[in-house]
C-alpha cells in the first residue's frame, strides 16, 4: 500500500518534469521487463538493504534485463575510507540491521558482480559522509 502511494507522488511529480518516463512497481528479484530491454540500470543507496542471497538474485535479475554491453551503475556504502568512517558507519547498522549492512563494511558488492556474470568491474572511488563511505562501482554485460 505504501509503495503504490509512493509511485503516485512520484508520477505526479514527473507529468511537470517529463512525460517520457514511466514508472512500473516490482520486485528487484523478479523485475517486470523483458530480457535485454535495457542499456543502463542505475541504482542509488538500495543494495545495503538486502541481503546477501537478495543481492545476488538482484544481480543475476539487473543481468537479465540488460543489453549486451549495458552497464550497471551502483552508488551504495561501502568499505569504510577511515576508522572514523567505520564508527560512523555504526549509525547506519544499528537503523538498517547488520545482516545487509555488514556486506557494505566486507566490500562484497564486486564480487557478486562477478559471480552474476558481470565483466570490467570497476570500484574504488569512495566518497566519506556524516555516516560512512559511499562507494561507485559499475560493470558491464558481456557483448
Amino acid at each position: 500500500m505504501r509503495c503504490r502511494y509512493i509511485c503516485e507522488i512520484a508520477k505526479s511529480k514527473l507529468t511537470n518534469f517529463c512525460e517520457q518516463i514511466s514508472l512500473k512497481q516490482g520486485y528487484a528479484q523478479e523485475m517486470p521487463f523483458k530480457n535485454e530491454g535495457f542499456d543502463v540500470v542505475i541504482s542509488s543507496l538500495f543494495f545495503h538493504h538486502l541481503t546477501k542471497q537478495e543481492k545476488l538474485e538482484t544481480l543475476h535479475e539487473t543481468y537479465r534485463v540488460l543489453k549486451p554491453g549495458g552497464r550497471i551503475h551502483i552508488a551504495d556504502w561501502g568499505k569504510p575510507s577511515s576508522i572514523i568512517q567505520r564508527i560512523l558507519f555504526y549509525i547506519v547498522q544499528i537503523l538498517d540491521g547488520f545482516e545487509t549492512t555488514q556486506d557494505s563494511v566486507n566490500d562484497i558488492l564486486p564480487t557478486l558482480l562477478e559471480e552474476s556474470g558481470f565483466s570490467s568491474i570497476e570500484g574504488g572511488r569512495s566518497i566519506p559522509t556524516m555516516l560512512g563511505t559511499i562507494t561507485l562501482i559499475q560493470a558491464s554485460k558481456s557483448e
